[in-house]
C-alpha cells in the first residue's frame, strides 16, 4: 500500500510539475493575437544610411520566443535565393534580447561600401526589394518587416545614418509603427438577431521627425480588408509573387475603392485610426502610404485645418509632397502561441527527472 500510495503521489507532483512549467493557455482564443508589419522606407535623411534599425521597447520582448518572424532573417524567397538575406540591402539582421529592455533588430550598422542613398523616391512603393524590382538597390528605398506576439508597448525605426567622423547616428523616420485594439465579441444577448463581430483598429500616431513642426506633417493614404486565413511577414508584400494568397494580392493591387485620407502632424493630428468589423474572418490587413504634406501652415507652423485640401480617389494636388514609405500591416486574432523555449523544455525535463529519481527512492524505501 505504502508503494502504490507513493507511486500514485509521484504521478500527480509530475503532472503539476509539467503544468507549472508548460505556457498557460489563454481564456480564449481572442486573447492570443499577433501584429505584423511589412513597409517600405525612403532615406531622406540627406545622408547615407549605413544599415536600419527596428527597436522594441517592452520587457516582455527580452527573449527569445517573443518575436515570430523578421524580414531576410527566417524567410526565404525560394524564387529570388535560397538565403533569406538576400532580400535585404544590408542582408541577414541580427536580433538583440536585451534583459528588461527588450529587443533590438539591425540591419547592417557598420560603415563601408554598402550603403542606401538618400534622395527622392518618385515610385509609390512596391518597388523596394527584389521581389518587386530587380534594380531595387538603385534606388533610396528598401523594405523591412518584423511580427510579434502580441503587441509591444513601442517599437522605433530608425535609419543608421553617417553622422561624420566615422560614427553612425540614429535618425527616426516618417513610416510610424501601427498599434493594434482588439474589440472581442461580446456574449451575444438571448435571441440577438445577429451577432456582434469583433472590432480591430488600427492607430498611427504622428512621429516626432525634427524640432521644426514643418518636417512632422505628412499626408497618409489608407486602404484596409479582412482575410479568410491568417497572414504572416509573406502574405504582406505587394504583387504576385510565389506563395502570395490571392486576397492579399487582390488587396494590394485593386482594392483603391476604400482609399481614405487623412493629415498626421504632432501637435495638430498625433494620431489617425481605422477600424474594421472582422465580420468572422480571422485576420485583417491595413495598408497605409505617407507623402510630405506641402499645404499651407498657421503662424505656429502647425497644418492650417482650413487650407489642407484632401486630394480625391489617386490624384495628388498641390499639398502632396514626395512619397516618404508605406506600412502594410497585419492583425490575426487568432495568432498560434509561441512554444516553450529551449530553456523551458530543459528545466521541465530536469525536474521530471528529479521527480522520478525521488519515486524510486520512495519504493525503494
Amino acid at each position: 500500500m505504502a508503494t502504490r500510495s507513493h507511486h500514485r503521489l509521484s504521478g500527480l507532483a509530475t503532472a503539476a510539475l509539467v503544468a507549472l512549467l508548460l505556457p498557460a493557455a489563454g481564456p480564449a482564443s481572442a486573447a492570443t493575437f499577433g501584429s505584423l508589419a511589412n513597409f517600405d522606407v525612403v532615406n531622406d535623411t540627406g545622408h547615407n544610411a549605413y544599415g536600419f534599425e527596428i527597436e522594441i521597447e517592452d520587457v516582455h520582448y527580452d527573449h527569445a520566443g517573443t518575436i515570430s518572424s523578421v524580414f531576410g532573417y527566417d524567410r526565404v524567397f525560394g524564387f529570388i535565393s535560397p538565403d533569406p538575406g538576400a532580400v535585404v540591402r544590408f542582408g541577414k539582421p541580427m536580433i538583440d534580447y536585451i534583459a528588461g529592455f527588450g529587443a533590438r533588430i539591425t540591419y547592417g550598422g557598420t560603415i563601408g561600401a554598402t550603403f542606401t542613398p538618400s534622395a527622392p523616391f518618385v515610385t509609390g512603393g512596391e518597388s523596394c526589394w527584389p521581389g518587386a524590382n530587380p534594380n531595387w538597390k538603385a534606388t533610396s528605398c528598401d523594405h523591412y518587416g518584423v511580427s510579434t506576439y502580441g503587441a509591444p508597448a513601442k517599437t522605433t525605426y530608425s535609419w543608421l545614418v553617417d553622422t561624420g567622423g566615422g560614427t553612425l547616428g540614429k535618425q527616426v523616420v516618417g513610416v510610424p509603427v501601427v498599434n493594434f485594439v482588439f474589440t472581442p465579441p461580446p456574449p451575444p444577448p438571448p435571441n440577438a438577431p445577429l451577432p456582434v463581430p469583433a472590432v480591430v483598429q488600427a492607430v498611427i500616431q504622428a512621429p516626432l521627425m525634427a524640432a521644426d513642426p514643418h518636417a512632422n506633417a505628412f499626408w497618409v493614404k489608407m486602404i484596409q480588408t479582412t482575410v479568410g486565413e491568417n497572414v504572416d511577414l509573406n502574405d504582406l508584400l505587394g504583387g504576385n509573387h510565389p506563395g502570395a494568397k490571392p486576397e492579399i494580392a487582390h488587396f494590394q493591387e485593386a482594392a483603391e475603392t476604400e482609399i481614405e485620407w487623412q493629415v498626421l502632424q504632432v501637435g495638430r493630428v498625433d494620431e489617425v485610426s481605422k477600424s474594421i468589423n472582422m465580420n468572422g474572418d480571422p485576420s485583417a490587413v491595413w495598408r497605409f502610404q505617407f507623402y510630405k504634406y506641402l499645404g499651407r501652415f498657421d503662424d505656429e507652423g502647425l497644418v492650417d485645418p482650413l487650407t489642407a485640401q484632401i486630394p480625391v480617389g489617386d490624384t495628388l494636388n498641390q499639398y502632396v509632397g514626395a512619397f516618404v514609405g508605406q506600412q502594410i500591416a497585419g492583425f490575426n486574432a487568432n495568432e498560434i502561441a509561441p512554444v516553450p523555449e529551449p530553456q523551458t523544455w530543459a528545466l521541465m525535463l530536469a525536474g521530471i527527472a528529479g521527480i522520478s529519481l525521488l519515486t524510486g527512492r520512495c519504493r525503494r524505501g
